[in-house]
């Protein structure tokens, strides 16, 4: 089968990898129907992801049909459209029985090398094989399709994460920094908890023009004074949540200048590089911060909102493309080529 795999110049190749193998009772194989790139596949190309070496199948954002069953599955059979989660848990450790199962230390991340990911390939492949099924995997609804469930597992959950840790309450000002695919998650999400009015910062237009679609207020961080507007709106108290999605020091400083006294900064984006904390003045303002990974333990719950209709991702998916043309998909989305926000890729 074809998959795409990092190379020793940290270029990535279609390459030509065997298909997987059921390895114990509880696998399952999945037939991916489509799959798509992440910010953090980019981050590994460039050497960013530590244990992410050459030889390693990239990707971990993804949907199919179940092609074969281990001896001791039982939620799922062979022909079954399942959605799968970027991380695996184990559904027993102290850590997957608080519902963080984040933070099980017996997951990994599909494609996420030696040290994240466990051994588990990536999911730009024809084929995946996925452990532990009964537990990670959700049933993609009959009405849900593939262009919508694969932004459930990561994109969705993680900024349903982001909007959750920031402790949304009904009338809320919230500010996104970062409209990519997460910051866009998030700002749906958001809107789940009633805020009062949501802003979205970035640097493109066409990102803001789909945070306008979601019906947040777009702020040009090239163009305008973002805390000044953020002040201007919260008649100059500040936003009672900001949710950092953009992985970005800048951004991330303005984050702290953005929220209230007493409010909180959410933060998903990942960052290649330390950040300074200006601990020595928040701590007068009582500014409450949260970080990690999304957890994934809400995959069902949020796949309920697509089929009811009260959620739609469809707009993020901006481009498609077969998995034998990833090379051209991935200089497009990662040098923002033709309004990209979000790109499909067909095995």
């Amino acid at each position: 089968m074809k998959a795409v795999v990092l190379q020793p110049d940290h270029r990535f190749a279609l390459e030509e990898v065997k298909e997987p193998k059921l390895a114990h009772p509880g696998d399952v194989i999945v037939q991916v129907t489509t799959t798509t790139i992440c910010g953090s596949d980019v981050h590994a190309k460039h050497g960013l992801l530590p244990g992410v070496v050459p030889g390693t199948i990239i990707g971990h954002e993804f949907v199919g049909v179940i092609a074969e069953t281990g001896t001791g599955v039982e939620r799922f059979k062979p022909g079954d459209r399942v959605a799968v989660p970027p991380a695996t848990w184990c559904g027993t450790c102290r850590a997957c029985r608080r519902q963080e199962v984040q933070h099980c230390p017996h997951g990994g991340v599909w494609g996420g090398g030696e040290i994240f990911g466990k051994g588990l390939a990536g999911a730009q492949a024809s084929y995946v094989r996925v452990p532990n099924a009964d537990v990670i995997l959700t049933a993609i609804p009959a009405g849900v399709a593939d262009e919508q469930a694969v932004f459930v597992g990561d994109v969705f959950s993680t900024g349903y994460h982001a909007a959750f840790e920031g402790r949304i309450e009904t009338g809320d000002t919230v500010v996104i920094f970062g409209c990519g695919p997460i910051g866009l998650g998030a700002l749906v999400a958001a809107l789940q908890f009633g805020p009062r009015q949501v802003l979205a910062v970035d640097m493109l237009d066409n990102r803001l023009a789909l945070a306008g679609h979601y019906g947040a207020m777009a702020i040009h961080a090239g163009r305008d004074r973002v805390v000044e507007q953020v002040q201007a709106v919260t008649d100059g108290q500040g936003a009672d949540v900001v949710i950092e999605a953009a992985g970005s020091p800048d951004a991330f400083a303005q984050a702290l200048k953005a929220v209230r006294r007493g409010g909180r900064v959410s933060v998903v984006g990942l960052f290649p590089n330390e950040v300074a904390l200006p601990i020595h003045e928040l701590v007068y303002y009582g500014v409450q911060i949260s970080m990690g990974l999304g957890n994934l333990s809400r995959v069902d719950r949020l796949m309920s909102l697509l089929e009811t209709g009260k959620v739609d991702l469809t707009p993020l998916a901006t481009h498609t493309f077969a998995l034998e043309e990833a090379l051209e998909a991935y200089d497009l989305f990662e040098n923002h080529k033709d309004r990209c926000v979000k790109v499909l890729l067909r095995p």
